[in-house]
């Protein structure tokens, strides 16, 4: 792993590590999406994985499910919440740090894998989705919601105004994720929707994104300026100003600001080989 892919990741750990305690009550939108991720999920099975299980909100529910869970995060932090607050520590949850691009899972260890608004942190959906397919049996499902490309395309757009600079991260396409899938030999399935929060201004749009822990700017070079700025409030009161202007504007419904989540969400199979 590259030295800038390795920052990056310990960034992403670390943002959302400081957010573990405020994730619940921000993350909204988050648990829709995850809710219908779960519509996809067999009724039962034997041994699951959670990948980015975050606060364990959805890990709890996924256990209800199964004999096994890994519900496995990079953030240690995340972690620690989600085990302190599991229902009388559930016995059938094994609490695991790991990450989506390495995955520390046996081959064909598991029959269903879950993953909700994570693995869109990963650059490599090739190597995302080699794990998954590697840590499947055969038969297996792997139900995946996938933040995309088209998600914060407000808040993009707005922000192009004031300045050069990118202040999104640039995600993969749907239709990435779903070529990386079948790349592995999965059976794919993929639908997309389309989910739109609503803010009264733009402090409190951006803050419903770092009280997640999703405002790490991935940076794909290093550079010292970039950490500078990090190091920094960028944000300050005029630039806001113009940001919110602007976003009111063109986007604003009801003195409202809108910000949209493109997600795809993949239903994978594992069948076995066949052979000649």
């Amino acid at each position: 792993m590259s030295d800038i892919a390795s920052r990056n990741k310990a960034r992403i750990a670390q943002q959302f590590s400081r957010a573990a305690n405020t994730y619940n009550s921000a993350a909204d939108v988050q648990l829709d999406i995850a809710f219908d991720a779960m519509a996809y999920v067999p009724s039962h099975y034997k041994n699951g994985l959670d990948i980015g299980c975050g606060t364990g909100r959805i890990s709890q529910q996924l256990a209800a499910r199964c004999d096994n869970l890994v519900a496995m995060d990079l953030a240690f932090g995340m972690l620690a919440y989600a085990k302190q607050n599991s229902l009388g520590g559930d016995p059938s949850i094994c609490w695991l740090q790991g990450d989506a691009d390495c995955l520390p899972m046996a081959d064909n260890s598991v029959d269903m894998v879950f993953s909700s608004m994570a693995l869109q942190w990963s650059d490599n959906q090739q190597k995302v989705m080699s794990e998954i397919a590697r840590v499947m049996a055969s038969g297996s499902n792997a139900i995946l919601a996938i933040m995309c490309d088209g998600s914060f395309n407000q808040l993009n757009d707005s922000w192009q105004t004031i300045d050069s600079q990118r202040h999104v991260n640039n995600l993969a396409s749907a239709q990435t994720w779903y070529d990386a899938a079948k790349s592995q030999g999965l059976q794919v399935t993929m639908q997309e929707k389309q989910y739109v929060t609503w803010h009264q201004n733009i402090r409190q749009l951006l803050s419903s994104i770092k009280s997640i822990g999703a405002n790490v700017l991935l940076t794909h070079q290093y550079s010292t300026e970039q950490t500078r700025l990090e190091s920094k409030n960028v944000f300050n009161r005029h630039t806001l100003q113009y940001l919110e202007t602007f976003y009111q504007q063109k986007y604003a419904e009801s003195m409202q600001l809108p910000l949209t989540y493109q997600v795809c969400f993949l239903q994978c199979r594992k069948y076995p080989p066949t052979w000649d």
